[in-house]
């Protein structure tokens, strides 16, 4: 692919990627993950640190994304540009790929495909795949690139640089690691098939696991240096040791991703049987660790399939060459996002942002000089109202949600505790029963004796649950 072909599609796929997700900007809600980190990103720009000021399990290059993003701006629609920008570039890759495989036509309706289909699987915000599939993209289209001249110099130096956009990666997503590991083998495969058992051979496979390895052992040594390790391992090992498996419906789930994910899926698998050799070879390898990953962990919410549109997309165009079979699973698997998500939403976020708009000044008006502490709702609410993470624990699953109990180094009804000890003078909740009910018992009774209902808005889960603000708290406290 020339570089002006590359400039003329990624500007398309830019337009395009901004036409399917322009009616979601400025939405408050659109998933409470990355919203928090959104607001964690603001903490971080004031100086928080991960896992020890404010706490979550996913890895540090995933709060380092962020709190780079909230330095650019603290208004949230900056990280969805951003991820507007990450999802095209994305699609580029893949079109790059695919048009190794096929013609400009059909790469080109994989690479629309991939955006499209992201929104489907509720990639139209800032999920985290959203960034990292960029750099796992990169690292397979480098891989890929390296295969015809694997022994010459810049062969070998874009293969480095994949094992270190790999590596990047699982600092985004840990899951991201059996994809890197493919990719590593891949390339360990080829370099023992043109250069033999050598010491050369030994000492590339050497760099290339160093270079995976090189983003997670800084980030991890300067956790260790600065004395926060026991955080750092806690969030990274011992929490998701801690954490019961999910059993809330995810076989459901999986059936229903299963049936979304079919005409795709499809359209790869007539794909591998039109491709040969050492290609075929690489897609099934990259098809089989993205799904090992996508089940390692088994809670199967649709955007856990997001990285494995990446080489579905890249790799489905191929199938084109069973001309009606393939124009069939295709047609399909880009026609079902159309029918099946709101891409022209406007109402909905000019609601959610009207609503959400209405709680921040309840909240300012009614809060006094007791902190904030939102105990489920939209941890953005911090952000907008200018108030501190009042709590490590910010992220409101981890205080209403059974399975997140004292999964972190802090003990979490301890926490609340100490919470509601320092007299909040507004808290947030959600008109829906909590599984901790240990936690909810103390917060909800502190929000009764003491605080008054202020505002209440439907966000999110829909027009039956609602987000409150209970306020005056302190005042009424002090009566």
């Amino acid at each position: 692919m020339g570089g002006r072909e590359a400039a003329l599609i990624g500007l398309l796929l830019l337009v395009f990627a901004l036409v399917t997700r322009i009616a979601t900007f400025g939405h408050p809600d659109l998933h409470i993950d990355e919203t928090f980190y959104f607001a964690a990103g603001v903490e971080m720009v004031h100086g928080a640190i991960p896992y020890v000021d404010v706490w979550d399990r996913k890895p540090p290059g995933h709060f380092l994304l962020f709190g780079a993003l909230a330095a650019i701006s603290d208004w949230y629609v900056t990280y969805q540009i951003a991820a507007t920008i990450f999802a095209a570039a994305t699609a580029l890759t893949i079109y790059g790929m695919a048009r190794g495989l096929t013609s400009r036509g059909p790469a080109l309706l994989g690479a629309g495909t991939y955006l499209t289909a992201i929104c489907l699987f509720h990639g139209h915000g800032g999920q985290s795949p959203v960034f990292y599939n960029l750099f796992i993209a990169a690292a397979a289209a480098l891989s890929l690139a390296s295969i015809p001249r694997f022994e010459s110099r810049p062969a070998q130096r874009a293969m480095a640089l994949a094992m270190l956009l790999a590596g990047i990666a699982i600092t985004i997503k840990t899951t991201a690691v059996f994809e890197a590991m493919f990719l590593g083998l891949f390339a360990a495969g080829l370099q023992i098939k043109t250069g033999g058992v050598s010491r050369t051979t030994m000492l590339r496979i050497l760099g290339w696991i160093a270079l995976g390895l090189l983003p997670s052992v800084l980030f991890a040594a300067w956790y260790a240096v600065n004395g926060y390790w026991d955080e750092y391992w806690t969030a990274m090992v011992l929490s998701n040791l801690r954490k019961p498996v999910e059993d809330n419906g995810g076989m459901q789930r999986l059936l229903i991703l299963a049936l979304m994910l079919l005409p795709l899926g499809a359209a790869g698998m007539v794909a591998l049987t039109r491709i040969s050799g050492i290609y075929r070879v690489f897609f099934a390898g990259w098809l089989l660790a993205a799904l090992i990953g996508f089940f390692s962990v088994p809670a199967f919410y649709l955007h856990y399939a997001l990285p494995l549109l990446v080489p579905l997309c890249a790799l489905g165009p191929a199938s084109l060459a069973w001309p009606r079979t393939g124009a069939v699973l295709l047609g399909i698997a880009a026609v079902m996002p159309v029918l099946f998500h709101p891409f022209f939403g406007f109402a909905e976020t000019r609601e959610a942002r009207t609503a959400m708009s209405r709680l921040a000044a309840a909240i300012e008006q009614s809060k006094g000089d007791g902190p904030l502490l939102i105990y489920d709702g939209p941890p953005l609410l911090y952000t907008l109202t200018g108030s501190r993470f009042p709590t490590p624990l910010a992220f409101p699953n981890h205080l209403h949600q059974a399975s997140e109990s004292d999964v972190s180094h802090i003990a979490t009804l301890s926490e609340v505790e100490r919470l509601l000890a320092q007299r909040p003078g507004a808290i947030v909740d959600r008109t829906t029963k909590v599984t901790n009910t240990a936690t909810s018992k103390l917060v909800r009774a502190y929000a009764k004796r003491n605080c008054r209902k202020v505002a209440s808005e439907p966000l999110l889960e829909g027009w039956d649950i609602e987000v409150v603000v209970y306020g005056h708290c302190r005042a009424a406290a002090d009566q």
